[in-house]
Order: structure tokens, then C-alpha cells, then sequence
């Protein structure tokens, strides 16, 4: 006897909102592997999974903003001389 794939379906999104909360919240989710045999999304889900998928790219743009704004702000660090090699303590005046 096979799965229920309204169960399966219901644990697949909860995990994947699960991972989306923690991905945001700063942590790292575990790799997933999608089960075999699962089959489509039931009608019954597709409006949740359809959500889940949007939160997913939502929060794939965001970490794309964050890492741009990271290397943004290191490409700044490098620019300021001796910022990186000189062991002496630095000031920047970043009010002009």
C-alpha cells in the first residue's frame, strides 16, 4: 500500500517552509532530497505550494541582495589603503 500524497505533499511543503524560516532567520538548511515516486501536487495543495514556490524565490532574491551588498561592502574595505595589511588600526570618516 502506497502513501497518502496529500500527507507526503503536506510534509514536502512543511519542510520547505520550515527551511524557508530558517534560511531567513540566518541558519543553514539541511540538503533535501526529493522522495521518489511522490507524484504531482494534489489539486487540494497546489494554491499552498504555488505560495511556498513564491517564498522560495523571494528568499533566494533576498540572500542575491545580501550577498551583492557583502561583496559591495568588501570591495570598499580593499579600496581604503592599508585597510588589510597594515595591522595598525584604521578610521575611516564616513560622515564627509
Amino acid at each position: 500500500m502506497s502513501a497518502d500524497p496529500v500527507a507526503v505533499w503536506r510534509e514536502i511543503l512543511d519542510r520547505f517552509e520550515a527551511d524557508i524560516a530558517l534560511t531567513v532567520s540566518g541558519g543553514s538548511p539541511e540538503p533535501w532530497t526529493p522522495p521518489s515516486g511522490v507524484g504531482p501536487v494534489p489539486a487540494e495543495l497546489a494554491e499552498r505550494a504555488l505560495r511556498v514556490a513564491d517564498a522560495q524565490r523571494e528568499t533566494a532574491a533576498i540572500l542575491a541582495r545580501t550577498k551583492a551588498d557583502a561583496a559591495a561592502h568588501l570591495e570598499a574595505l580593499d579600496a581604503v589603503p592599508g585597510s588589510r595589511s597594515s595591522g595598525h588600526a584604521l578610521l575611516l570618516d564616513v560622515r564627509g
